[in-house]
């Protein structure tokens, strides 16, 4: 059984003493109940608690090193060495306190930040008091390798999204210095595996939605960035197979759930969305392809490796989660399934034919529209007016772009936006009222 809430728990655990005096439940029953759930309850920590105990580890941090830094200048070197190294004794006496101790997540996430951000001030301080010679890259390299223990070690989902943070600037940084930052898939790893067991152990944690939610956004940042980009629009491929598996791995984890209770679908879903949409303009098609590499000092051949075999890597995922999702019998599924075989075959086509850029750009406003009306269709089915909402936006969407990009006059245009904002309210309406019946006569 799924762990309910603790919040479920009380409600129950009120409920049992009037279902015994009502002698629907006999002792022994209501003894066992109150056993099992208390046993399956998920732990009740309040979020506000772990915030402002981060937020004080945060304080607590900057005052300490803006007092170091009121009266720098005077001390002298030694003193500074020892000053720069305070503030990380502190964080490690804070986080032995927090292992030995086994506290709780407020104290283990105020401890594993504030010792992850003493790590970055000891290293910056140190080398400014020695003047050691380093880049950026360097810096930042150094400060995530030495933070990831921690979020092992503490189980700190802080210092978690600390160190794809830091991957993610050293990827920028890292670039822009070096001109590559292919490093950025081996530093991905070790925070794959983390998540990988969070899933393993509890999916419908908050810390593991956390985590997950981090990881795909380090992904599309880090995708972005690390990307050679020696294959003009291979990067099509790339994140339609990334996006699309997102979603395909909600559906695995977590069905039919939406919103927040699903962020990699609903990630999916959105990056998918958006993707679409910028596929609907020629000029995303345009000079794509093996005919167009790039070669140079910024675009070296074995980049073209490289990123063919990330794109790879992600294509081999989504057929992954594709095969496990297709279990469900369900139109979204196959819709994302579908989104990178559809943008697979418009790069190939764009890199084939010189003339392609129309097509490709006609097959993706068909799919946006299909995409629109299959969740106004759902909506309606359902009553769910995320989803009605969701397909009247992107139907919306696609033929106000399409209307702008016509001669029409000011009249015609501003009668169909009326009648566009009169259908979505009607609807709207419509399904409302639906629910609210449905709701009084349960």
């Amino acid at each position: 059984m799924r762990k309910v809430s603790d919040r479920h728990r009380q409600w129950l655990m009120r409920e049992l003493p009037i279902l015994e005096s009502a002698g629907i439940l006999s002792p022994e029953k209501s003894g066992e109940m109150r056993t099992y759930y208390e046993a399956n309850t998920r732990s009740g920590l309040h979020w506000a608690v772990v915030a402002f105990a981060v937020l004080g580890s945060l304080l607590i941090g900057s005052g300490i090193i803006l007092l170091f830094a009121h009266n720098w200048d005077a001390f002298t070197r030694p003193t500074r060495a020892v000053l720069s190294a305070l503030p990380l004794a502190l964080g490690a006496a804070l986080s032995a306190a927090a292992l030995l101790k086994n506290r709780g997540t407020a104290w283990r996430e105020a401890a594993g930040l504030f010792h992850a951000l003493a790590v970055g001030a000891s290293i910056a301080l140190i080398g400014q008091t020695y003047h050691l010679s380093g880049d950026m890259p360097g810096f930042l390299l150094s400060w995530a390798l030495l933070v990831l223990p921690l979020s092992f070690l503490l189980r700190s989902t802080g210092v978690y999204l600390l160190y794809l943070a830091l991957v993610c600037g050293w990827s920028g940084a890292a670039q822009d210095t070096y001109g590559q930052a292919a490093a950025f898939w081996l530093l991905i790893l070790p925070a794959t595996l983390r998540l990988a067991y969070l899933l393993r152990t509890n999916r419908d944690n908050v810390e593991t939605a956390i985590s997950l939610a981090g990881l795909l956004a380090a992904l599309c940042v880090g995708t972005g960035i690390a990307f050679e980009r020696t294959v003009p629009g291979l990067w099509i491929v790339a994140y339609s197979a990334l996006l699309s598996g997102a979603g395909l791995l909600g559906f695995c984890l977590y069905g039919e759930r939406e919103g927040w209770n699903n962020l990699p679908k609903t990630f999916g879903v959105i990056g998918m969305t958006v993707l679409a949409y910028l596929f609907t303009w020629t000029d995303m098609w345009h000079a794509i392809g093996w005919e167009h590499l790039r070669y140079g000092q910024q675009h070296r051949l074995w980049g073209v490796w490289l990123d063919s075999g990330v794109t790879l890597a992600l294509l081999a995922g989504w057929a992954l989660a594709a095969a496990k999702a297709f279990r469900r019998d369900s139109i979204e599924t196959v819709t994302l399934a579908v989104f990178p075989l559809l943008s697979t075959l418009c790069f190939v086509i764009a890199s084939l034919a010189l003339e392609a850029d129309p097509l490709n750009a006609l097959i993706f406003n068909a799919f946006l529209l299909c995409l629109g009306i299959m969740y106004i269709v759902l909506g309606c089915r359902s009553g769910k007016l995320r989803q009605l909402n969701g397909g009247m936006a992107i139907v919306s969407l696609l033929l106000v772009t399409r209307f702008f990009d016509t001669d029409f006059d000011y009249l015609t245009r501003g009668l169909v936006f009326i009648g566009l904002g009169t259908v979505f309210l009607t609807v709207n309406l419509v399904i409302a009222r639906r629910k609210k019946q449905k709701e009084l006569a349960a």
